[in-house]
């Protein structure tokens, strides 16, 4: 449960800026990103006294105020929401930094406003970052013990339609006069063969958008269509990464989570497993983490911090 002594409405968020110019904070949408940006702030910066918070453990706001503002309710909604009340309040305030993910901005269903006091994730998610040849190769090796002829590129290859064919199917329920959820069972019963998944579409539309005609969900699954020669990772949830990872490596190579590697069935403690495998050298060319990394460095009176050892 949040710390309620902890918790402040944005007005009195903004109020800080005044009473408390040099106490910076980052406000984060999930506990598990706080997670990952105290580390990286303890490794590139680690004399700067910053406070991290999730947004449900530091900010009190109505859902109201959200939709009012036109984001839908949630961490994410929250974290906008939050940063756009305190950038009407205290414009110039350089004190909190907020931290959200873009979510559905590659397909226009999230607005991504731009503020001096927040940041976006470079694609759709704070998990995005793992979905590269390095970390997935180390999660392989390290994690799951796998042999090498099971390289890190031919699983996101072969994960990686699925997980964009997700997100449309997502950006469709979401988009429909009454929004829908994924049907759990979606992703729990999927499976992998060598030619790829066995995920329909259509099937699992009809499974998620009770109510609504085969027609109507197909026509709007058709608004949304990814550009071949895009970056897929605009166009992927975080959270179904380690969902999807975990089906492909029970469906072809299900030796790799038994015994003491059980645990990583849970497409919870793959994603931790994944987010702790990162590196500090592969986030700092990022333009997230560029922005973290400076304001974590600047003082409160916009100077840079000599005195802080960059690692």
């Amino acid at each position: 449960m949040p710390d309620d002594e902890n918790r402040r409405t944005p007005d009195e968020l903004a109020t800080l800026d005044i009473v408390e110019p040099g106490m910076k904070e980052v406000i984060v949408e999930g506990r598990s990103d706080a997670g990952l940006l105290r580390w990286f702030f303890s490794q590139v910066a680690p004399d700067a006294d910053i406070a991290l918070f999730a947004v449900t453990d530091r900010v009190l706001i109505d859902s109201d105020t959200i939709t009012d503002r036109g984001h839908n309710t949630g961490p994410r909604g929250s974290v906008v929401s939050t940063a756009e009340i305190i950038s009407g309040k205290a414009p110039r305030s350089s004190r909190v930094l907020f931290v959200a993910d873009r979510d559905g901005d590659s397909f226009g269903l999230d607005a991504c406003p731009e503020l001096d006091n927040i940041v976006y994730t470079d694609f759709a998610a704070m998990e995005l970052y793992c979905l590269s040849i390095k970390t997935i190769g180390k999660v392989l090796s390290v994690a799951l013990r796998a042999p090498k002829h099971i390289t890190a590129q031919s699983v996101i290859d072969a994960i990686t339609p699925a997980l964009v064919t997700l997100f449309r199917i997502r950006a469709t329920l979401r988009s429909m006069p009454e929004p829908k959820k994924l049907a759990a069972k979606v992703i729990d019963q999927l499976q992998f063969n060598a030619s790829g998944s066995d995920l329909d579409p259509e099937a699992a539309l009809e499974r998620s958008g009770k109510g609504y005609s085969r027609k109507d969900l197909s026509e709007t699954l058709s608004r949304f269509e990814v550009p071949e020669d895009s970056d897929k990772r605009y166009y992927i949830r975080g959270h179904d990464i380690a969902a999807v990872f975990v089906r492909y490596v029970a469906s072809m190579h299900p030796n790799l989570l038994r015994e003491d590697r059980r645990h990583f069935a849970q497409p919870t403690a793959m994603e931790i497993c994944m987010m702790s495998s990162l590196e500090i050298v592969d986030l700092e060319p990022y333009e997230l983490f560029k922005k973290l990394k400076e304001y974590a460095l600047t003082g409160a009176d916009g100077a840079s911090s000599e005195s802080s050892k960059v690692a």
